[in-house]
């Protein structure tokens, strides 16, 4: 386990896992539920690669244990993402053979597997990536995702890369952009660095916008000053497009 990540019980009610910045935990209240479905959507459909790699990232702050961490798409997205590859993971920071891949026939049957796999006791956490505005990622089949999050206590990460956001039961919503990041010696490629935007919570805090940069060497995030500002409210029209669907 590393030392990092630790228990918040506000109330005694539930953990919550800490992205590891001071800056978004404190508006979180601790951190993010960790029994509980989040979802993160790019800022363009180029983001959806940062929004894939963020969710892993966030899934690696969770302590090591025999469980993996599954990561679930359907056939339609195995020809358009891209594959993991092992040496990047390692590079990131992560072990490769803590992360089991599960390529479905179809987006239905990567629904049920998610669901499925949620409920098991080999994860620890699972990503389901889908991309576009697909209808079968509605309100009924993530208040399925979500409550077998609540019940199992696994991680669940639901990357919906260029899709528009629509009526979901996930705990929270998040819009994911790449951003400059700062170069290292010798001018050498800076740590992977996100913006955020909490586009939507349901435990009431409002949302805000930070950046962040991911540290490998420690599997943790740190605050990143965002230009004029640490971080910033936003309206609820910048928010959430579809802030008018209250679910």
């Amino acid at each position: 386990m590393h030392s990092a990540w630790k228990q918040y019980q506000p109330n005694g009610s539930q953990s919550l896992l800490p992205i590891g910045t001071p800056q978004v935990d404190e508006r979180l209240r601790g951190g993010i539920a960790q029994a509980g479905l989040h979802e993160f959507f790019g800022g363009a459909k180029a983001d959806s690669y940062a929004a894939a790699a963020f969710a892993l990232l966030l899934a690696w702050r969770l302590p090591e244990s025999d469980a993996r961490i599954f990561w679930i798409t359907g056939d339609k997205e195995r020809q358009t993402s891209g594959r993991l590859y092992p040496l990047g993971l390692s590079a990131m920071g992560g072990n490769p053979a803590q992360i089991l891949l599960v390529q479905t026939a179809d987006l239905r049957d990567a629904l049920r597997a998610a669901a499925d796999t949620i409920r098991s006791k080999a994860a620890r956490a699972v990503i389901l990536e889908t991309h576009g505005n697909a209808r079968l990622v509605d309100l009924t089949s993530t208040r399925r995702l979500a409550l077998a999050a609540a019940e199992s206590g696994v991680l669940a990460l639901l990357v919906r890369g260029d899709a528009v956001p629509m009526p979901s039961a996930a705990s929270t919503r998040w819009q994911i952009c790449s951003a400059p990041s700062v170069p290292l010696m010798g001018n050498a490629p800076g740590l992977p660095t996100f913006d955020l935007r909490l586009l939507r919570h349901r435990g009431g805090t409002a949302p805000f916008a930070a950046r962040v940069t991911w540290d490998h060497a420690t599997r943790s995030f740190f605050d990143t000053p965002l230009s004029g500002g640490l971080s910033a409210p936003i309206t609820d029209a910048e928010a959430d497009p579809q802030h008018r669907f209250r679910a």
